[in-house]
């Protein structure tokens, strides 16, 4: 049975990574400022040093989802239960990503510890309270508050791109001098000049860096964004693991972490073209506002143990430039995105009751 947990745990963080990984850089393709490739290799190289850096700060998180909240712990540490949750989850995160719908791990979790805690402890010994205010309202919430502060941000980051938003280095110039009735000559090189500009301005052929502030802030916040979801996420799905004590803690967290990577770099494409190119439209100070919120808000939910889902927080940044844009706007995808949330976590639950009864016996 330990291996079928850790067979199980190693699924979901594949599955996650696939479904998930992607969601941090969304807009920089989106907003063509770089290619698929390069997006996706820069979101797991910070997802991955964010689930490593989660060994030592994500233990509030993983308290959450080890189950111990939700039911008696002669529950959630039966093998049973533990296996149950995992490929439940797994299973649901897979067949989204296949359907290149972007959906959140941590409402999956949650769908399949209440199937089967229910199943079994019964709904009598289900703390039906403490989910709702440890994990169902931060993961209600984070989407409209992400597509609020969006709404009002993107306004401001365009107005502020349209100004000095380029620092550009020109390149040495060299001037000869001749000295009059003489062949003599001298060879005079100024230094490189630094300008601080419009980016109209910086584009006229001398320079010899170039550097767009408005670029580097997006790329950063990418990396926030992905650096917070791995730390956010890996502890969730550790904890079934550190409950079970099926391995040691840093191993754990390592499989987990390097699962992640696999799964992101071999199966994102679908989530990743739904996200950049089927929502919205963007452009470029769009793109920065809503990733400068969601690494904000993902960021504060990692420091605080608050389980927001990444996807919730990232896509309500999208459908917040979908409602700047309005008629623009994909709303049929939007409405198939919005009921796989509502589907996810009754799947989640009906699939870890299938797997608890048949695993149990």
């Amino acid at each position: 049975m330990s291996f079928l947990l850790i067979a199980a745990v190693g699924l979901l963080s594949f599955a996650n990574g696939a479904n998930d990984n992607f969601k941090g850089v969304a807009t920089l393709w989106g907003a063509g400022r770089t290619t698929y490739k390069r997006a996706l290799a820069w979101a797991t190289a910070f997802t991955f040093l964010g689930s490593l850096v989660a060994i030592w700060a994500g233990g509030g998180l993983a308290a959450k989802f080890s189950g111990a909240k939700l039911v008696g712990k002669e529950i959630y540490t039966q093998m049973p239960f533990l296996a149950a949750v995992a490929l439940a989850a797994a299973g649901t995160v897979l067949l989204a990503s296949r359907l290149g719908l972007p959906i959140s791990t941590t409402h999956v979790l949650t769908g399949a510890l209440v199937g089967a805690g229910v199943t079994a402890a019964g709904f009598a010994h289900v703390k039906f309270a403490a989910l709702a205010s440890g994990v169902v309202l931060p993961l209600l919430f984070s989407p409209i508050v992400s597509l609020a502060l969006t709404m009002a941000i993107c306004p401001l980051i365009a107005k502020l791109a349209t100004g000095r938003d380029c620092v550009c280095v020109d390149q040495p110039q060299s001037v000869v001098i001749a000295a009059p009735n003489t062949s003599a000559t001298a060879v005079l090189i100024a230094p490189p000049a630094v300008r601080w500009a419009p980016a109209t301005q910086c584009q006229t052929g001398v320079e010899a860096v170039r550097f767009s502030i408005t670029d580097g802030v997006h790329w950063l916040s990418g990396a926030g964004i992905s650096f917070a979801r791995g730390l956010n996420d890996t502890p969730k799905i550790t904890a079934v693991l550190l409950v079970a004590a099926a391995s040691a803690v840093r191993l754990d967290y390592t499989l987990v972490a390097v699962a992640m990577a696999v799964g992101g770099a071999l199966g994102a494409a679908r989530v990743a073209r739904t996200m950049s190119k089927k929502i919205t439209p963007m452009a470029v100070p769009e793109a920065v506002g809503a990733n400068l919120v969601a690494a904000a808000l993902v960021t504060l939910a990692s420091r605080f143990a608050l389980p927001v889902s990444t996807t919730h927080v990232t896509s309500g940044g999208l459908f917040g430039i979908g409602l700047l844009r309005r008629r623009e706007a994909d709303w049929k995808q939007v409405r198939d995105i919005a009921l796989s949330w509502v589907a996810t976590l009754p799947i989640g639950a009906v699939l870890a009751v299938m797997f608890y009864q048949l695993l149990r016996q």
